[in-house]
């Protein structure tokens, strides 16, 4: 029933070679962990899953085959048990809503520079004035450096319900119409989808590893950095992935100007690391963008 792993898709687009020299191994190994840090969380989400609540599946599931079978009273019993599961997991949490059971993880990772993306945009700029769309089309379809998450859930909110209408339609002696209910809740599911700037990421990791780095005296390591976490801010502009004029894009850049003026002064700046990794993490937050849906799924 359930998928303990994240299908993870991932993509590099490599068009873009001559921004690769500018990337330094420090920005490297930074950008591999912020991936791999969002793919481990997306992985422990579906850990979380509620026993109980897979039991109940898994036992409306069978009911559905039982009363296939012809087997009525095994169905009902298989129901009632389900509807056990519901109600004790309820009760632990009665704000239980969303149970998340499936996830696909797609990763598209751009290396590139913001002046290579300004030089695509403008290029794809003359070929549309020029009417070539196609040309620009190709040129602009590459332009995406995100992860964008998927999660099918259990809606907590209809599914016991509909359990609980199903047993009493067999009950009744109604076994289509409690074929079809189980039929119609086993099929409809909630999905979640988030759209996560992959640049934003690498800025925030690059800020805690040079935040680390910093109390070692790494001067150097740690002014290659919070460049690079200037850089991706600037791809994640460019990208349209955030206003240029926007407050927390602005409150930022400054942020990060002055880390590295009192870094290249030697001064302690401790607290200002913990303030722009406060405000990356609004940002990202901001920038996750979510929307959700139902999602029914034709079962045989």
């Amino acid at each position: 029933v359930t998928n303990d792993k994240p299908a993870v898709t991932k993509t590099t687009d490599d068009t873009m070679k001559k921004s690769k020299s500018d990337i330094s191994k420090e920005q490297q190994k930074t950008n591999e962990k912020a991936i791999k840090d969002k793919e481990k969380s997306q992985h422990d989400l579906l850990k979380k899953i509620h026993k109980g609540v897979n039991e109940g599946l898994k036992s409306a599931i069978k009911a559905t085959k039982l009363i296939k079978d012809g087997k009525e009273k095994a169905a009902i019993e298989a129901l009632e048990e389900a509807t056990g599961k519901f109600n004790i997991a309820l009760a632990a949490d009665p704000k239980l809503a969303l149970i998340p059971i499936d996830s696909n993880l797609a990763v598209t990772n751009l290396t590139t520079t913001p002046e290579v993306i300004k030089d695509q945009v403008n290029l794809a700029i003359d070929f549309l004035k020029d009417s070539k769309v196609q040309a620009a089309r190709a040129l602009l379809l590459p332009l995406h450096d995100d992860m964008i998450s998927r999660t099918t859930s259990l809606p907590m909110t209809t599914y016991p319900d509909a359990i609980k209408l199903a047993t009493k339609m067999l009950v009744e002696g109604k076994k289509e119409a409690a074929l079809a209910i189980l039929a119609t809740a086993l099929s409809t599911f909630v999905e979640e989808t988030s759209v996560i700037p992959l640049s934003l990421l690498r800025a925030e990791s690059m800020v805690q590893e040079a935040s680390k780095l910093d109390k070692e005296k790494k001067k150097d390591s740690v002014l290659i950095l919070l460049n690079g976490a200037e850089q991706q801010l600037q791809i994640a502009t460019a990208l349209g992935y955030t206003d240029k004029n926007g407050a927390l894009y602005e409150d930022l850049e400054k942020q990060i100007k002055v880390l590295k003026k009192e870094v290249t002064g030697g001064n302690v700046v401790e607290n200002m690391y913990e303030t722009f990794k406060k405000s990356i993490k609004d940002l990202i937050n901001k920038k996750s963008v979510q929307t959700t849906a139902p999602k029914t799924e034709t079962k045989q």
